[in-house]
């Protein structure tokens, strides 16, 4: 299900095409076993099995949260980051997308994922403001709800 969200929709397509073929997140779901890597083959973005090497983020997925993005219809690149947002943020274990950032921000940087936030402009940044998270002092309470490997 993850997989042909990221994979064909229209907002997940817009939000990846900021990224650089080098940026990466290992992916872990809750209910099955392996290793995923998002990623990009042949300019496309990419959900596919196997170990990401050198990962900028690890998310861990439970199948709620799956199947709540999942049984939603984005309708822009801002819809998509503010659905993945409230999993992020959510205290409900069986819908709380755990990250762990590997990346420091000026690999962040490079690998465009500030441009992902840009692209879901002004939705992402209006949500982030109603959780309270403005100015400096709101961008280190967000990073460090993040966990550090």
């Amino acid at each position: 299900m993850l997989r042909h969200l990221l994979e064909t929709s229209e907002a997940a397509r817009k939000a990846a095409s900021s990224l650089s073929k080098s940026a990466s997140v290992a992916v872990r779901f809750t209910d099955t076993g392996g290793e995923f890597q998002f990623h990009f083959v042949d300019g496309r973005p990419r959900l596919e099995p196997g170990k990401a090497e050198e990962p900028d983020f690890e998310l861990t997925l439970p199948p709620g949260a799956v199947q709540d993005i999942c049984g939603r219809s984005p309708g822009d690149a801002g819809d998509l980051g503010v659905l993945f947002l409230q999993h992020i943020f959510v205290e409900d274990k069986e819908q709380k997308i755990q990250v762990k950032v590997h990346s420091g921000l000026i690999k962040l940087t490079l690998h465009g994922w500030f441009r992902v936030v840009v692209a879901g402009c002004p939705k992402v940044l209006l949500w982030l403001a109603r959780m309270g998270l403005k100015g400096p002092s709101g961008v280190a309470g967000l990073l460090s709800r993040f966990k550090k490997p």
